[in-house]
């Protein structure tokens, strides 16, 4: 049982198939039970309702994220509205990832296993539809390609960098820091490589360098953005506590125990946290310590996503989750960087100490990544995700969906608006619309406000409105009655409360 998580020796072909197979037949499973949330449906809004690539692309630039994802989505709405071929595309995404993972890492086999079914290949990164699947598949496809030599190596590894890239902000971080493990290979090949294949350094180069100025030409936001805007350059001690510690929420992302479960630590307090991360985030450091190439590439990518998340978006689980997924790719490369000579200082026993241990510590750490990932599954398949399908399905049966929706806050509602395949007034931007625009145009309002613009824009139509909202109104009188709430949901934002505005023909309301 012990060599299980301890030898090297791959798993056969056979089994490699039968758990490839049994992720891909779960991962249906909980694709088709979990409820779209709206970052799932801004995407596929985006795609769906963008006439052309022209128009997309334009569309894009409030989002923060390149449009490689997009493009596919894009791809997939011109032959069907159904927001399930995404989740589809999604989950062979996340099965090619745990198949390459399977057959392709130099890891023990048990931790193999564990690893498919943990947090983020099984749930994060699979059952929520979004850019970051691609990018975990894309690191593990450079790593299995990384190791093979020959012509068109360089190219290849290059080319999965450029669309790495392309995936999100935090894959643009990681592809500059596995690109300092490429230029480190380029320069121990260097010497090695025929001369008519040299060229490649310098294609390969020029590839990185495209891929990287594409990434932030679309990353960078328009002068009139209302998302994450600003830099936060002041000192925060709090905050760096905060920080420092989405390291441990990364490493071990067990939730908290409760409904409400989706993006929270069982740890609560910060300054346990700020310790233990910084523990955590020392054995790797220790480790890769005598191998420069590995220790450059981790501390590179390490600290360009916590400097992020300090200075711009503090984000969530799943973004910190690339912390996680560059330990693991480090880790992975490892095998193929020889490692310098210790000798006999404590830093150096502290390194042999490390790599003598490394099997347990990542042992212990992907156990964790399991019963996370099948608590989150489990919770996934028994409650709503959202309550946004509930209140559509609430919608159609009472036959309200002929009535105009209005909609407040804007990102909650359109998660019924796409359920509906409707169009929604958004009273934070006076405008109608499926995908959010995040401008400034969008405020958030109080209740008064709500139910006065409600108001003035079943006079203005003069017509009937239905006000989606998350949150209870309260009583307001016999023109806005509250028809149902769906309070069901795990996101707490997609909670949803409907309300009905008569139009009273320019009566007063005494």
């Amino acid at each position: 049982m012990a060599r299980l998580f301890t030898s090297n020796r791959p798993l056969p072909r056979w089994l490699i198939g039968l758990i490839a197979a049994a992720f891909f037949g779960l991962g249906l499973l909980l694709v088709l039970r979990h409820e779209l949330w709206q970052d799932e449906w801004q995407a596929w809004l985006l795609a769906r309702d963008s006439a052309s690539l022209t128009e997309l692309l334009r569309n894009l630039r409030y989002e923060g994220h390149p449009a490689l994802w997009h493009l596919g989505l894009f791809t997939l709405s011109r032959f069907t509205g159904n927001p399930l071929a995404m989740q589809l595309l999604h989950l062979l995404l996340a099965s090619a990832t745990v198949f390459i993972f399977l057959r392709c890492a130099p890891f023990a086999p048990g931790q193999t296993i564990l690893f498919a079914f943990g947090y983020f290949p099984f749930f994060e990164f699979c059952a929520i539809s979004r850019n970051y699947a691609a990018g975990v598949l894309l690191i593990f496809l450079f790593c299995a390609v990384f190791p093979r030599r020959g012509r068109g190596r360089l190219l290849a590894l290059s080319a999965i960098l450029f669309l790495l890239a392309q995936t999100s902000v935090y894959g643009l971080f990681l592809a500059g820091a596995l690109g300092v493990l490429l230029v480190a290979a380029g320069r121990m090949d260097g010497d090695t490589l025929p001369a008519p294949l040299r060229p490649e350094i310098w294609v390969g180069a020029a590839l990185l360098a495209g891929g990287f100025l594409l990434s932030i030409l679309q990353l960078v936001p328009p002068p009139d953005s209302g998302f994450a805007a600003g830099w936060k350059l002041e000192a925060d001690p709090p905050h760096l506590l905060q920080t420092v510690g989405t390291i441990f929420n990364s490493y071990l992302p067990f939730p908290a125990m409760q409904y409400h479960f989706w993006g929270t630590n069982i740890l609560l307090n910060p300054y346990l946290k700020f310790c233990l991360a910084l523990l955590l985030l020392a054995y790797p450091v220790i480790l890769f310590r005598r191998q420069p190439p590995l220790l450059a590439a981790f501390s590179l990518g390490t600290l360009a996503i916590l400097a992020f998340t300090y200075t711009k978006y503090p984000g969530s689980l799943r973004h910190h989750g690339h912390l996680f997924i560059l330990l693991l790719a480090c880790l992975w490369l490892s095998a193929y960087f020889p490692v310098k000579e210790g000798g006999r200082t404590v830093i150096a026993r502290l390194s042999d100490f490390c790599r003598k241990n490394k099997d347990r510590w990542l042992t212990t750490l992907l156990t964790v990544q399991l019963a996370a990932g099948l608590f989150a599954a489990a919770m996934d398949l028994i409650y709503p995700f959202s309550a946004g399908q509930a209140a559509a399905r609430y919608i159609r049966e009472q036959h309200l969906d002929h009535l105009l929706l209005a909609g407040h806050e804007d990102d909650a509602a359109s998660v019924v608006g796409g359920c509906l395949r409707r169009r929604i007034y958004y009273l934070a931007s006076d405008s109608w619309g499926s995908f959010v625009v995040w401008d400034r145009r969008r405020k958030s309002l109080n209740d008064k406000e709500i139910v006065t613009k409600t108001r003035q824009l079943a006079a203005g139509s003069r017509r009937d409105i239905l006000l989606i909202v998350n949150r209870d109104l309260g009583s307001q009188g016999r023109s806005l009655t509250k028809l149902r709430q769906f309070t069901g949901g795990i996101v707490p934002a997609e909670n949803y409360h409907l309300y009905l505005a008569r139009y009273d023909g320019g009566r007063e309301e005494r």
